[in-house]
């Protein structure tokens, strides 16, 4: 790699030079025989997995039987992806899962690809060695949330600018790929959004990038992603802009005691340090505090992954001081950082943290990650061991028994209702309304019942069904709890049906009551809250 003054010499090869071409193809298929085998593994384990899905999961599940181009809090991708799967390989948590499975294991083949462009063959050995063995990328791997999705685009995004950065003469096809990788990102997640702001950051710390600014390609990829938006603006346009609402208030920071800040944002740090595995975060760290030291002397592939790594951390961490952030935030800009400490920790900079050129930190550094992501994966069963099942010690207690929870209420469903067109409706959580939906027998839909005047969920933006007067359901409340007196009105007549109490282990339960809602008469105005007998708006566009 040349200096900052110049720019990388042209070369035709997907892959430098650095190794014989032999090595080098052995390499990239011992790569590709053991991201196959982690595939296989995390598959095996998504099916066989002693745990339900996450509320999250669930959730999304919920949102891919009703397809579009927006939801409440996200873009859609999520909910095409488990759609795709499910379609295919039915409604099971395994198929759920299998799109985290397969692109949360795919993404590491960019980072091996970016590594080895930049430092070599073993270096990029080390990198993807790293980003897989933490517990960070093996539950992002196995849970369907945004995580996965999001982590594979952002890496491919950043394999395919740089290359695009080469300025080769397969430039115009990088920059193609480029704003692919990133439309489906911000198709994914709002994060996307910050991989442009990132690139054009770059091109301002790396002297012989500023060109870029007047480069007409530069900026055409950044207007292609841009594309991929229009839909969700669309969507977000006819329903009072509320995902850019829930973003926002993401950002909004609550007025607490200093003290409580540090404490919640020490809390967040060792969240950070859980998931990145602890040597190889702060060996992360280590060598970002090096790299601002010797910032005038870096080289542009140390800028480029500064851009993307040390610089977005350095801002969630400062938000951390001023309101919660949810681990996974800061996820994506791992990817460069586990680069530049593997190439640190072999010497290949012309700077470096003291002390990290040197097989050691290599050596603690993957066998902690492993260690660690071990332990993440035999989680279900040492909780058991352990007895923490069910007590305030177990971090899985929210995706117990959910399956029976299903079972339970099927079998107890009044036999009046079991035909498909009778409705089910939850009181007031989207989490209980998202696992039964997904765990009962029948494939009736779920409804939530939510008293609030402003949407909530997405289940307030679907609202709820028209029903034709007479009609009876099935209402589902928390055990003891009085049924709203707004939904109240809405039946003739109520009858307390069943209560119910699964026990989760020692401490928890899942306790609902069963009520019996007989004669509808209508839904409630509810002071201009979507829940009445209305059409969806104009122009929603459903796929």
């Amino acid at each position: 790699m040349l200096p900052d003054e110049t720019v990388q010499p042209t070369t035709c090869s997907i892959f430098p030079n650095d190794e014989p071409s032999g090595p080098s193809k052995t390499m990239v298929h011992l790569v590709l025989a053991s991201l196959i085998g982690l595939f296989v593994f995390r598959l095996a384990y998504a099916i066989f997995a002693p745990f339900d899905l996450v509320h999250d999961e669930a959730y999304y599940w919920e949102w891919s039987r009703r397809l579009d181009f927006g939801y409440f809090s996200k873009p859609p991708m999520v909910a095409w992806l488990i759609a795709a799967s499910t379609s295919v390989f039915g409604d099971t948590a395994w198929a759920v899962r299998l799109p985290a499975v397969f692109l949360g294991t795919l993404g590491l083949l960019f980072v091996y690809l970016l590594a080895r462009r930049m430092y070599g063959e073993n270096t990029a050995l080390w990198a993807v060695a790293l980003a897989a063995a933490t517990p960070g990328n093996a539950a992002g791997a196995l849970i369907m949330t945004i995580d996965a999705p999001l982590l594979f685009f952002w890496s491919a995004a950043l394999y395919t600018l740089w290359r695009a950065l080469e300025r080769q003469t397969d430039r115009p096809w990088w920059l193609l790929a480029t704003a692919v990788a990133v439309g489906l990102g911000l198709l994914t997640k709002q994060t996307m959004c910050g991989f442009v702001a990132l690139a054009i950051a770059f091109t301002l710390f790396s002297k012989p990038d500023r060109r870029e600014w007047r480069s007409l390609g530069f900026w055409s990829w950044i207007g292609g992603a841009s594309l991929f938006l229009l839909p969700v603006l669309v969507w977000n346009a006819q329903h009072d802009w509320i995902m850019l609402q829930h973003t926002r208030e993401h950002f909004t920071s609550t007025k607490v005691d200093i003290v409580r800040r540090i404490l919640v944002s020490l809390e967040f740090l060792g969240s950070q340090v859980g998931a990145a595995s602890p040597v190889t975060f702060f060996g992360v760290m280590a060598t970002f505090a090096a790299a601002a030291w010797m910032f005038p002397r870096l080289e542009r592939r140390e800028r480029f992954l500064l851009c993307f790594s040390a610089l977005p951390l350095a801002g969630v961490f400062a938000l951390s001081l001023t309101q919660r952030v949810e681990p996974n935030w800061p996820a994506p800009f791992y990817v460069a950082g586990v680069i530049l400490f593997a190439s640190a920790t072999r010497g290949l900079l012309a700077w470096r943290p003291r002390g990290f050129a040197t097989e050691v930190w290599r050596r603690r550094a993957l066998a902690t990650g492993i260690a660690f992501s071990l332990g993440a994966y035999l989680l279900p069963w040492s909780i058991e061991a352990l007895g923490w099942q069910g007590t305030g010690w177990d971090p899985l207690i929210r995706l117990r028994r959910w399956s029976d929870v299903g079972q339970d209420i099927a079998s107890a469903m009044p036999p009046i209702l079991e035909a498909e067109q009778s409705l089910m409706l939850v009181v007031g959580n989207r989490a209980v309304a998202s696992e039964l939906a997904f765990y009962k027998p029948d494939s009736r839909p779920v409804h939530l019942w939510s008293a609030q005047a402003e949407p909530a969920s997405q289940y307030d933006i679907w609202g709820l069904p028209t029903l034709e007067a007479g009609a009876d359901a099935v209402v589902i409340t928390e055990a003891n709890r009085d049924v709203p007196p707004e939904l109240a009105a809405c039946f003739q007549s109520w009858t307390a049906w069943r209560t119910s109490q699964l026990p989760i282990g020692q401490d928890m339960r899942h306790s609902y009551q069963l009520w019996l809602a007989r004669d509808f008469v209508g839904w409630p105005d509810m002071n201009g809250h979507r829940l009445a007998n209305q059409p969806p708006p104009r122009g929603v566009s459903v796929l």
